[in-house]
């Protein structure tokens, strides 16, 4: 057993089943890796169609998680993990026949090797609006180039986000993360955190791809946009609160003022250009999220 694949999901019956066809077109041989789909408790009919389509496959295996969170759901498909190998996927992707050898291949070319991300892009579901190219990042693209790399600055997202297993009980795992389409902790970026402080070498490959399917009728819009700012502002915030051990103090009252002074800065902007919705000026560097995020949606 090379790789364990763990997929959390909830109420994803409109895309479950696409996602998990591309898992079991891998070309790596079945016995070589294993695939645990992670029912966080849906309330639509994914479990039925999840159970019905993994009746056939020996590699596939359905577990239910009833407390709330993706966090929670990944966890519990690390512990039933088999392989030393984790690979963390979202359930709203569609992954390209090499992508489990792909990830393989990055950890044998380099040893020190201790969490691996793939390519990922945006595919829409109809013509997106030109206002969010700059944004797409927001969405999980994910792009370093056409050369495989090994830095201990990459960051990942949870579309495909590998990590050894003994690396991950011993970080600690994800941080605190979705519940539903809100964020109550910094989820996977907590753990980017945590391996860059600790000093871990990880590798990224163009050549395990992830299409993030996206719909122009809810990514493709200004409040769904808002909610992501609005998350990061949430995982920012924790991320400040866990630095400084969820103690009030200098540090996190400097972070509660500056967040209000851009927020105070940004409604007077608005005031004066008659934007209904400002999505703050960001900076991508690599595609690693930096700077400081504030969303602010005002009324017309």
């Amino acid at each position: 057993m090379q790789a364990s694949i763990i997929i959390p999901t909830y109420n994803r019956s409109d895309v479950i089943l696409r996602s998990l066809a591309t898992w079991a077109a891998q070309i790596l041989p079945t016995a070589e890796f294993e695939v645990i789909v992670v029912d966080n408790n849906s309330t639509d009919n994914s479990a039925q169609l999840i159970q019905n389509f993994i009746t056939d496959k020996p590699n596939f295996r359905y577990l239910l998680e009833t407390q709330k969170g993706s966090t929670n759901a990944r966890h519990s498909g690390a512990k039933m993990a088999k392989s030393d190998i984790l690979i963390f996927c979202d359930d709203d992707g569609l992954f390209n026949p090499e992508c489990v050898q792909e990830v393989l291949n990055v950890y044998k070319a380099n040893k020190k090797v201790e969490a691996v991300a793939g390519k990922i892009e945006i595919q829409w579901d109809a013509p997106a609006p030109d206002w969010i190219d700059p944004y797409l990042f927001m969405l999980g693209r994910l792009n370093y180039g056409i050369e495989v790399i090994f830095r201990q600055d990459i960051y990942l997202n949870g579309g495909i986000f590998s990590i050894r297993k003994a690396v991950f009980i011993e970080l600690g795992g994800f941080n605190p993360d979705l519940v539903g389409e809100y964020l109550v902790g910094d989820g996977d970026t907590g753990l980017v955190i945590k391996l860059h402080k600790a000093g871990r070498m990880i590798g990224w490959t163009p050549k395990a791809e992830m299409k993030h399917l996206q719909f122009v009728g809810k990514q493709g819009t200004e409040q769904d946009m808002g909610r992501r700012f609005f998350n990061t502002g949430i995982s920012n915030a924790y991320g400040v609160f866990r630095e400084n051990n969820f103690r009030f103090n200098a540090k996190v009252l400097k972070y509660i003022l500056l967040a209000l002074a851009f927020t105070l800065k940004k409604q007077t902007d608005d005031a004066t250009t008659g934007r209904i919705a400002i999505f703050p000026e960001s900076t991508e560097k690599g595609n690693t999220r930096s700077g400081f995020w504030v969303a602010v949606v005002t009324s017309p």
